[in-house]
């Protein structure tokens, strides 16, 4: 059987009481699971991800077994979600961080959510030194074969299961849905274990453009590394210029969609509009052109090279370590947007069964709309939609979390904060926008400078963008990636470094400022826009 949340957070999504002096980021985990989380979204992730974070830690020797708990204090969870959107404890990763070695607080509060607190304090220590010498370096080096082979797995179990699931009965509904979830939750320890490594190898990198006075030299170095979205591109561009078929590009990457971080979005699978309305943009790109993505990969990669090149002929002793440190580097960060594919396909293959049930549930007249099937909780789904919480009938139930679930589309977190969240109600930006010479301050995530009309976009399979817009949004997610394509540059309100945001960016060569906290809400959709990628600014020019 699946797991689940605790009731009091399956029918909130939110914690009304935390102490005070705790400290939450929404920051990396916004990336993974942006929006608002329905109670079947919450109580599909929200367990099975504690738990990862907790295997993740263990496997690498930082936390005992013991620790392979889940809390019942949200003060010592990993993660939890406050007004329906995921926040990760900033606290309990500086504690992790402080067991192991060549890191720290700092480090990751920085590599992990692009946002170090002023207080931030690193207190190391050597007492589970002995256990990750003996655990880590095992974990490491045979993790992006494991990696490899649990994420091919996962695309054919999407594909046997996809074959099946409209055939399913009720029953067979629930017990995809809970094999979903256990393919969930171990992929994401796996997937957790890269994410934490990467970070520190982009720290790693850093501190040696730091020593060697380059500072700036990391996000070349981080670029053209190769990953699951150069080939979603690609493929893209082989379907505009009818290279590939619509199933069979469905088969491959049908998994991504509108708010895929979340299981009530759509899958291009389900609905594939999204892509064929960009098709004719594509067709405009020719096989020479340099914005082709095969070409594109082969500029970032020799990008990278040079960079490499560059540090290495800082010393000897530099050159010996870059030429080590900048080939891990690279693998660790393509298994990066590997495991972000990875757990979509479960997620897919959860969209699947979930709609299926909802489905024969509508048609005995137990839910009015098949869609209502996202407002309960596996295990309420198990029982029938019996013993509901408060007596509440399915239709009071599915109303009132319908309605909480609405409320919160408009309201955000901050990126971090400490105790319970200020939220803070989204108004649409003036229409004419921040004034002339507004900077617009984030991190330099990939470089160079361009000026473009800025497109602010809220949902990616409606937006009007044209080629050599300047993209500015909240957040991005891999179905953002045929807006990528036609864009300029990228200014995003939230992520770090390796976010998905400015992996993707530095993939395909284009400039971006990234943890903006409001730029999407200060510059004007149709401004003109020059982003400095080197510097981390976006400045209003017209």
């Amino acid at each position: 059987m699946p797991e689940y949340s605790p009731p009091d957070v399956v029918d909130l999504i939110d914690n009304p009481h935390c102490d005070p002096t705790v400290c939450w980021t929404t920051g990396n985990v916004a990336d993974a699971f942006p929006g608002v989380f329905t109670t079947f979204s919450w109580t599909f992730v929200g367990r099975p991800m504690e738990v990862a974070f907790r295997r993740m830690f263990l496997a690498l020797g930082v936390f005992p077994v013991a620790e392979v708990v889940v809390p019942d204090r949200v003060e010592d969870k990993v993660w939890t979600a406050f007004a329906g959107r995921a926040a990760a404890n900033i606290d309990q990763f500086r504690r992790a961080a402080g067991f192991i070695p060549g890191t720290s607080a700092t480090a990751i509060e920085q590599q992990l959510f692009g946002y170090v607190r002023p207080d931030t304090v690193d207190e190391n220590t050597m007492r589970r030194y002995p256990a990750i010498l003996a655990k880590a370096p095992r974990a490491v080096i045979t993790l992006p074969k494991r990696h490899d082979a649990m994420f091919a797995d996962l695309r054919a179990w999407r594909l046997a299961s996809l074959a099946t699931a409209p055939g399913l009965d009720e029953a067979g509904c629930l017990e995809l849905i809970a094999q979903a979830q256990r393919r969930f939750g171990r992929f994401m320890t796996e997937h957790l274990i890269v994410a934490f490594v990467s970070s520190g190898l982009a720290d790693r990198l850093t501190e040696l453009t730091v020593k060697a006075g380059l500072p700036g030299l990391e996000s070349r170095l981080l670029s053209g590394v190769g990953s699951d979205e150069n080939e979603v591109a690609n493929d893209l561009w082989e379907l505009a210029h009818e290279r590939l078929d619509l199933s069979t590009f469905l088969d491959r990457h049908g998994y991504h969609g509108p708010n895929e971080g979340q299981l009530h979005g759509r899958s291009w699978r389900e609905d594939p509009a999204p892509v064929l309305t960009r098709l004719a943009d594509y067709r405009t790109v020719g096989a020479d052109d340099p914005r082709a993505p095969r070409n594109r990969s082969a500029a970032q990669a020799r990008l990278r090279e040079a960079a490499s090149a560059e540090l290495a002929g800082t010393s000897r002793l530099v050159g010996a370590q870059v030429r080590l440190l900048v080939k891990l580097t690279a693998r660790f960060l393509a298994l990066r947007e590997q495991g972000k594919a990875g757990y979509l396909l479960t997620f897919d293959v959860t969209k699947a069964a979930v709609r299926r049930l909802g489905t024969l549930l509508a048609a005995r007249g137990v839910l009015a709309d098949p869609e209502d099937v996202f407002h309960f909780s596996p295990e309420e789904l198990g029982r029938g939609l019996t013993d509901l919480p408060q007596g509440l009938s399915v239709a009071e139930l599915v109303a009132a979390r319908r309605a909480l679930f609405d409320e919160r589309q408009d309201l955000r977190l901050p990126q971090a904060w400490a105790g319970l969240p200020e939220l803070t109600k989204v108004e649409p930006p003036p229409p004419e926008g921040s004034p002339v010479g507004t900077v617009v301050k984030g991190l330099a995530a990939s470089s160079g400078v361009v000026e473009g009309r800025a497109r602010v976009v809220r949902d990616p399979a409606t937006a009007e963008f044209d080629d050599g817009d300047i993209l500015v949004c909240e957040n991005t997610d891999p179905d953002w990636i045929s807006l990528f394509m036609l864009a300029a540059a990228v200014v995003t309100d939230q992520g770090g470094m390796l976010s998905h945001g400015p992996i993707v960016t530095r993939e395909l060569g284009l400039p971006c400022v990234c943890g903006t906290e409001d730029g999407s809400r200060r510059i004007g959709d149709g401004q003109l826009v020059r982003v400095d990628g080197d510097a981390g600014v976006a400045t209003i020019i017209g």
